[in-house]
């Protein structure tokens, strides 16, 4: 759990700057908790590999440059976070997907905002976006958990994207 919460830690480090106009893109590195997997996105070439440090498998490639990454250590699972990252525009619709959802490369989910709320009216408002998440990041088992404006938390299988149980401590 202490992983999750240094993961979290980081996302509100980032929320700081809410209404901030986001850094222009770079070339980037990313990685999950125990390096099991990392990602390297890169703008000019509009393409994220990422590389696996588990035994037998192979490098893998998602297509665009992508600033707000999450991999989990299970080394096939990543999850790509809406683009203006936790800051949704005040004219956003409810069915602007927010999480995408990938094993080894392949699409396998896309979340929409009305999957997880039922108005905007359910959204904070900032000065001059909505706020659509709090925390987000992998826990110990795998899971890909959010905290949403409202306090309740969703986990999502790392593989799949399914909703599922919270699980702690990687039971």
């Amino acid at each position: 759990m202490k992983i999750f919460t240094l993961l979290l830690a980081a996302v509100l480090v980032n929320s700081v700057h809410a209404d901030t106009p986001l850094p222009p893109p770079k070339k980037s590195k990313v990685c999950s908790t125990f390096k099991k997997l990392c990602a390297i996105s890169d703008p000019v070439k509009n393409v994220t590999f990422l590389l696996t440090n588990v035994s037998g498998q192979k490098p893998w490639k998602i297509a665009g440059w992508h600033q707000w990454m999450f991999l989990s250590d299970d080394g096939e699972s990543a999850v790509i976070g809406y683009a203006g990252m936790n800051l949704l525009p005040q004219d956003v619709q409810l069915n602007e997907p927010v999480l995408f959802f990938y094993n080894r490369g392949k699409l396998v989910r896309t979340v929409k905002l009305d999957e997880l709320y039922r108005s905007k009216s359910q959204l904070r408002r900032t000065v001059s976006h909505f706020a659509w998440v709090n925390q987000l990041g992998f826990n110990d088992a795998h899971q890909f958990v959010i905290e949403l404006v409202n306090g309740n938390k969703v986990a999502f299988a790392a593989r799949t994207g399914d909703v599922e149980p919270i699980q702690l401590d990687g039971k």
